[in-house]
């Protein structure tokens, strides 16, 4: 009778961790694990954000895999007296799984790089950027460096320069083709060419009051009148009507750009770890007048606990408000282009499995 009920204990148990277990690793493991990943792959670009503040080189570590193993423990036995006349046997049953992870990480590095981070963000990808809803002006701020005459801080797409950029008749146009694309008079397309590809600003009139924000445009993009519709290329062809000369930045030169938005200490000022920009002048300019409405990352000594992505680096605390929803948005939108932008080099993704073995 013993043994009739220690087998019984067993299979009941083998029955009942083979039925739960696996299901529940899966449900609780895997949202565990992707918002690990998710965690730590925004608190890398926040890093890295940081260091290219501090003209320090950055690095990022790609998790090209996970696996897990699943090992499953059972045992059952007997216990309890056994003497006339008040014999008592109670089955007793133990159950454990055993999670054995195993990562492996990738640093992007060489050409791998290269192609991800240094060259120029595609304008089909502006164009795919633009149509998943990101506004246009956010989109133009952050991956082009310049549009016609207009100079939209070319030098801080890399190291933070000595002198003060030119940016304010670039950020008059792309608030017009904000105005614009908020009343929903915007649209734009994909232009394929032999000479250089492009993208087509078709605009579309809807009283007085687009006419004089279309002639604001046309006037400060360098057209010689107001036109509806906007070539914007890599490479106008000489004499082209209405074409207009884009230069997109790279990953990195995006990066760089909203990296102005990190704050640091005075002391890092004093004792030249941040080198101080200046205007013709030679009062110091304020950073804040380029990526006020992009990014802002505050410094501090301590955790904040209201951060929506923190890291500790160089002694201090930085991290973006969680209620800073401009600094969120230019952040999100910068993940998402380093995910478009790797789409076709990365290798293996990310990949769990659970096999479950039962010992």
């Amino acid at each position: 009778m013993r043994r009739t009920a220690a087998a019984l204990v067993l299979f009941s148990a083998t029955t009942l961790a083979c039925g739960a277990v696996g299901p529940r690793s899966l449900r609780y493991g895997r949202g565990t694990y992707n918002a690990a990943i998710q965690q730590t792959n925004i608190e890398q670009l926040l890093l890295n954000l940081v260091r290219l503040r501090y003209r320090d080189a950055p690095l990022f570590l790609e998790v090209t895999s996970i696996s897990s193993s699943l090992s499953l423990e059972l045992g059952a036995g007997l216990g309890g007296t056994i003497a006339p006349p008040n014999s008592s046997v109670a089955p007793g049953s133990a159950v454990s799984y055993i999670e054995r992870p195993t990562i492996t990480y990738a640093p992007l590095q060489g050409s791998r790089f290269g192609t991800q981070f240094l060259s120029p963000v595609e304008l089909s990808d502006i164009l795919l950027l633009y149509h998943a809803g990101w506004a246009i002006d956010r989109i133009f701020r952050v991956f082009v460096q310049k549009l016609g005459p207009l100079q939209n801080a070319p030098r801080a797409s890399g190291p933070t320069p000595h002198n003060a950029p030119e940016f304010e008749a670039f950020f008059a146009a792309t608030e017009l083709m904000r105005s614009l694309w908020a009343d929903g008079l915007v649209d734009l397309t994909y232009l394929p060419s032999v000479a250089g590809n492009g993208l087509t600003l078709t605009l579309t009139r809807r009283g007085d009051d687009t006419d004089t924000r279309v002639a604001r445009l046309c006037a400060l993009l360098g057209l010689p009148g107001p036109t509806y519709k906007i070539t914007l290329t890599e490479a106008p062809r000489p004499g082209e009507v209405g074409a207009v000369q884009l230069v997109p930045r790279s990953l990195l030169g995006g990066m760089y750009y909203v990296s102005h938005g990190v704050e640091v200490p005075p002391e890092d000022y004093a004792v030249g770890r941040v080198p101080t920009t200046r205007d013709d002048a030679g009062e110091v300019f304020d950073w804040a007048r380029l990526t006020g409405t992009l990014m802002r990352v505050r410094h501090g000594a301590r955790e904040p606990k209201n951060a929506y992505v923190s890291v500790y680096y160089r002694g201090l605390w930085f991290w973006i408000a969680d209620n800073d929803l401009d600094s969120k948005s230019t952040f999100s939108f910068i993940a998402q282009v380093l995910e478009l932008q790797s789409g076709e080099i990365k290798g293996t993704a990310p990949v769990l499995t659970l096999p479950i073995a039962a010992e």
